[in-house]
């Protein structure tokens, strides 16, 4: 990791155990913050203390604002430097909701908040390359989507899909453009 943006093992732990608990009672658990700030870094630019507000429901915990933005540098840097991002739960689809389904809907809640931005590029592009994340969180309520959410085996594939997503956002968005 490139070392000036990283968090320490610590922080990232003490970030977790906010997160994860019921002091964090206007925002997303570790899963869900963790795809809410790719969606963020991966998407169009928003300002950060709009995306600081749309993560916390405009509650955001002052304690902890310094260790988020440096958890968001983070996922830039490794996404900038051509690294593979590697998401804090299993590429698994569950039953039931599981860590994979909160870290999609911290996905599209990063989407939402800046939705306009997201889809003024080019909106089919964005349309299938969000499909995972629309369809794994399981948000949107639409009769195709339903019928994808039925093929478990579909829907595994779309979660081994997201790294790879990540980096094709990151590049969509980000990526110079050339003529």
């Amino acid at each position: 990791m490139h070392e000036q943006y990283a968090l320490s093992a610590e922080t990232l732990a003490r970030l977790e155990d906010y997160l994860d608990s019921e002091d964090n009672e206007n925002g997303l658990n570790f899963c869900g913050t963790h795809g809410f700030l790719c969606a963020i870094t991966v998407g169009p630019q928003i300002a950060t203390a709009a995306w600081l507000d749309a993560l916390f429901e405009e509650q955001v915990p002052q304690e902890w604002i310094v260790d988020l933005c440096a958890w968001q540098k983070s996922i830039h840097a490794l996404l900038y430097h051509q690294e593979t991002l590697h998401l804090p739960c299993e590429l698994v689809v569950g039953v039931e909701d599981n860590d994979l389904t909160d870290w999609c809907i911290g996905f599209m809640e990063g989407m939402f908040s800046n939705e306009d931005a997201w889809y003024a590029k080019d909106e089919d592009t964005v349309i299938e390359l969000t499909l995972p994340m629309v369809t794994i969180s399981d948000l949107i309520e639409d009769a195709e989507l339903d019928k994808l959410r039925k093929n478990r085996q579909l829907l595994q594939q779309f979660a081994r899909e997201i790294p790879e997503v990540l980096t094709q956002l990151y590049l969509f968005y980000n990526a110079p453009n050339t003529p």
